[in-house]
């Protein structure tokens, strides 16, 4: 809870400003990108070929490499398995896994080799490069295959869609396997592979991997903690057509105590200060003053007994919200306090005065799917914007003094269409101050009673208009 509200509340915050569409097609090039070096994704004459589903074929040839059997597939000298259509350049790797057992094919002659692979199919052939068996009396059967897979990491919601399985979630998911314990009880079997000889060089994907652990170990230690306050500040910079545009300042005080049994008796107190200043050469070009060049802004906000009031300009509202429905509508990758190996390209780990820090540098393209998929449901053309939103760097630091968050900071650079002209924002925030636990306290005005309901304002508006006339 606490480590995804605190996610939420920075990525809030930095989009606040920012209303674009994306398509939607998550791009997990940096994931073969890395099998490939490690010589475990060969691709097709096409490249990587990830917009398209996977053949049988392909996913038996994947297993075998998994298994670090590509020498000893390859060395086979005759196709003596019995299914009859499957073309040359697979049957080493259909007859590997026929010899030991792995695939028995779709009935006695066929293996259904140009048919497509679903994601039950790899996920099955994945555990079994793990070293867990689907046979009778085995670690899983097929029909259970997927729930497995995801007990063990293997599958989250980012990595694997069985509704449209693609190449691109074969290299996700084999990405995140090779990060995953095999039954024999290696860190990873990446570890396995290299101790097998299968693989001659981890090419650093072993430190990685063992950074990813550590940190997913230590943000788990404070997921769950649902009282939380801290203090964020904020910088932005935006551009249009590379002319300066604009800055903002923002700092934020935020305190919330929650009960995850039930939401609606939550209670929360945030406090938002921001200054946005037009640049100098741009405001006078707009006959601004400097004066009217900059604005600042502050809003308060409070949540207790099912409800949201909000303080600024002058006006104090009062809105029904419940938590629970909120919460409830939640995709549920936010609610896990895992996040996807796949949706980093990198993680590092160093230790400095007690502290232990993570860096995690973010693979854009899924980012900006997952990012797409909400802000597509957005009026943007009507608000002028056009295009796709474009993350070009994406990066977050926590820093942990043993099982506690101490620090958060985040830099983000992106930009995108409005009006027909590029803009470009790049941003960073920093997050201190952070309380966890039965030391937070919320602290909420003794005016409430006097907000205006959202829906008395509503009501009042016509009867307003008509006065005017």
């Amino acid at each position: 809870m606490m480590k995804r509200f605190v996610k939420l509340l920075v990525l809030t915050v930095a989009l606040a400003a920012l209303l674009a569409v994306s398509a939607f097609a998550a791009d997990f090039t940096h994931c073969a990108d890395a099998l490939h070096e490690l010589g475990l994704f060969q691709g097709t004459d096409a490249g990587y070929d990830l917009d398209r589903a996977p053949t049988r074929a392909e996913a038996a040839a994947m297993l075998v490499r998994l298994l670090g059997a590509e020498e000893e597939a390859q060395a086979i000298e005759a196709y003596t398995a019995p299914f009859t259509d499957v073309r040359e350049w697979a049957q080493p790797y259909v007859q590997y896994l026929y010899d030991n057992g792995l695939s028995n094919g779709m009935d006695d002659t066929t293996f259904g080799a140009s048919r497509p692979c679903t994601a039950q199919q790899y996920a099955t052939f994945l555990l079994r490069a793990l070293g867990y068996s689907d046979a009778e009396g085995g670690d899983f059967t097929y029909a259970t295959a997927l729930d497995f897979a995801r007990e063990l990491g293997v599958v989250d919601d980012l990595n694997c869609d069985p509704q449209n399985f693609l190449r691109d979630d074969v290299a996700a998911m084999s990405f995140t396997a090779l990060a995953t314990a095999p039954k024999t009880g290696e860190a990873d079997l990446l570890t396995k592979l290299v101790d097998d000889g299968a693989i001659d060089d981890a090419k650093g994907y072993d430190e990685m991997f063992e950074a990813y652990r550590a940190y997913v170990a230590a943000s788990a230690s404070s997921a769950d903690e649902t009282n939380v306050s801290m203090y964020l500040e904020m910088s932005m910079d935006v551009t249009i057509a590379n002319a300066p545009l604009m800055s903002a300042e923002v700092s934020t005080d935020v305190a919330m105590i929650a009960n995850p049994e039930q939401m609606d008796e939550t209670q929360m107190a945030y406090t938002m200060d921001m200054t946005m200043t037009i640049d100098p050469d741009m405001a006078e070009s707009a006959g601004m003053t400097a004066e009217d060049a900059t604005t600042q802004v502050t809003v308060n906000c409070y949540y207790t007994d099912g409800a949201l009031y909000m303080d600024s300009m002058g006006q104090k509202i009062r809105m029904p919200l419940s938590f629970e429905e909120y919460m409830g509508q939640m995709p549920a990758a936010a609610e896990s306090s895992r996040e996807p190996l796949s949706a980093f390209s990198d993680i590092t780990r160093t230790t400095r005065g007690g502290i232990t820090y993570y860096e995690v540098t973010y693979a854009t393209a899924p980012f900006n799917s997952l990012i797409g998929t909400v802000l597509s449901m957005m009026p943007t053309e009507e608000m002028g914007m056009s295009g796709e939103l474009s993350i070009g760097e994406l990066t977050m630091t926590m820093g942990f003094r043993g099982d506690s968050l101490e620090t958060m900071e985040m830099t983000m650079a992106m930009t995108m269409e409005a009006e027909g002209q590029t803009v470009t924002v790049n941003m960073t925030a920093d997050i201190s101050d952070i309380v966890l636990g039965d030391a937070v306290t919320v602290t909420l005005p003794d005016d409430l009673g006097t907000y205006v309901d959202v829906s008395d304002i509503a009501a009042a508006s016509p009867e307003q208009e008509a006065a005017s006339v």
